[in-house]
């Protein structure tokens, strides 16, 4: 009949190399951390700098300008679902399409500027 075979239990070693994957230092004393290993102290960003438009400089140039220098910094985000008429997608497909951006750069862009300019 079947014989259940037991499981070898898991001491420290054993569990280390299963959850990390390579297998434990063997008695290797651990004194010093070479230098090449430690990572040097990252240094603080300096604040951003907010550029100041009036709405009326704001041409199609400026927004060109800003894409191609679009350079954000990490930050949380919330994915936004919008249904908008197809001639509007068509117009947002055919501009990315002639500057290389993608969609999602293009209306963060435009959102952004819509905000400023509530914020005025």
């Amino acid at each position: 009949m079947n014989v259940r075979k037991g499981r070898k239990p898991l001491d420290d070693a054993l569990a280390s190399e299963f959850v990390y994957g390579t297998p434990p230092p063997k008695n290797e004393p651990i004194d010093e951390v070479p230098a090449a290993l430690v990572e040097p102290e990252k240094k603080a960003k300096p604040a951003s700098k907010q550029k100041t438009t009036s709405p009326n400089t704001q041409k199609k140039g400026s927004i060109m300008s800003q894409l191609l220098e679009s350079a954000t910094e990490k930050e949380a985000t919330i994915r936004l679902t919008v249904d908008m008429p197809e001639s509007m997608h068509r117009k947002l497909s055919m501009f990315c399409a002639r500057t290389g951006k993608k969609k999602a750069d293009v209306v963060r862009l435009l959102l952004d500027e819509a905000l400023q300019e509530l914020d005025e």
